[in-house]
């Protein structure tokens, strides 16, 4: 039985026999015109208690039985390649894979689809730390839950209402491994997507009235004329597409650089070069991603294009990042628009 059910059980003065709830007029339904109505309202508020102790038991077991799935085809799995030799299989096929699995199993803890009664006694019975590590790790599913207090979805979101976290979010997971509207080649579509996950999530276009787009510091995209080499030049400012461009834009307006052990989705990672002798100049920032989840142990997810990958993690993209460009600085960056 998992902790919500036993929570909601005890509260309410129920036990459990043979793996269901059972109360104290268990078997002896108060019927009758002598029975006071206080035990009819009593008995009738038991009922209700044992209904939702028993739907949290099944939801529990239903969840065991997943976790029991899922975790023995990954020891199946594990067995057929524990002596992969190719970092770059281990790193790019094993770990993203078991990074997917990681993400599962946590979402399984997520009653998807039921009632809102149930989802409410479910919330409620997870404790402030429970509920915190679920919104950090699947503020998505949360997000699509009917049943949770209006706050959660608030805090889920962004509370200045200028950035919806969830729809960007969305966004990336929906479009990890699809083709951008606008193909900028290796150098540029990570950051073109990050700017499109920003757009999705409602940030809104800084233009300026004399330059428009073109200036140092606007942001946004425009509806080109289909040409790829007009629009990436004319129609995108430098902050959309490039990653150095949109760091020091988020930076200068309003974004905050964040630790890692504060990072959660919706924050933004760049990398910046440390070591020389690349083609990348040393304290240019070249990369950046979306922060999509960050699992209860710390593990921050990334999603992000060139290349792409869904909710894989950090500490696995930065381990070839140093192997194969050298020394990396990673910066976690809270956008935090201050135009509007």
């Amino acid at each position: 039985m998992n902790a919500m059910a036993d929570n909601l059980h005890t509260a309410n003065g129920l036990s459990i026999q043979d793996g269901r709830a059972v109360g104290v007029y268990t078997g002896a339904v108060p019927t009758g015109p002598n029975v006071p109505q206080n035990v009819r309202d009593a008995y009738t508020k038991e009922q209700g208690h044992i209904s939702a102790v028993n739907a949290l038991i099944d939801e529990a077991l239903r969840e065991a039985s997943q976790a029991d799935t899922k975790a023995s085809a990954e020891l199946d799995k594990l067995a057929r390649t524990i002596n992969v030799s190719d970092t770059s299989q281990a790193h790019n096929e094993i770990l993203v894979e078991a990074s997917h699995v990681e993400f599962e199993m946590l979402r399984a803890d997520i009653p998807v689809g039921k009632d809102p009664e149930l989802v409410r006694a479910w919330w409620s019975g997870l404790t402030r730390q429970q509920q915190k590590d679920l919104m950090r790790a699947d503020p998505v599913t949360l997000a699509d839950l009917d049943g949770l207090p209006p706050d959660v979805g608030r805090e889920l979101r962004g509370t200045d209402g200028k950035i919806d976290r969830v729809e960007m979010v969305r966004y990336a997971l929906d479009h990890w491994d699809r083709k951008d509207d606008l193909d900028y080649g290796a150098a540029g579509n990570c950051t073109n997507f990050v700017s499109s996950s920003l757009e999705a999530g409602g940030m809104k276009k800084k233009i300026s009235p004399w330059t428009g787009l073109m200036g140092d510091d606007a942001w946004g995209r425009q509806s080109g004329t289909g040409w790829d080499w007009l629009d990436q030049n004319a129609y995108h400012s430098e902050s959309w597409a490039r990653a150095e461009g949109l760091q020091n834009f988020l930076l200068r307006h309003g974004g905050n650089e964040v630790s890692r052990t504060d990072a959660r989705p919706g924050d933004i990672v760049f990398y910046e070069q440390v070591a020389p002798g690349t083609e990348t100049a040393p304290g240019e920032t070249h990369h950046a991603a979306v922060v999509t989840s960050v699992t209860p142990d710390g593990d921050i997810k990334l999603t992000q294009h060139t290349s792409s990958f869904q909710n894989v993690s950090l500490d696995s993209r930065e381990h070839i990042a140093n192997r194969n460009g050298g020394e990396q600085r990673v910066r976690i960056v809270r956008p935090e628009p201050d135009w509007y």
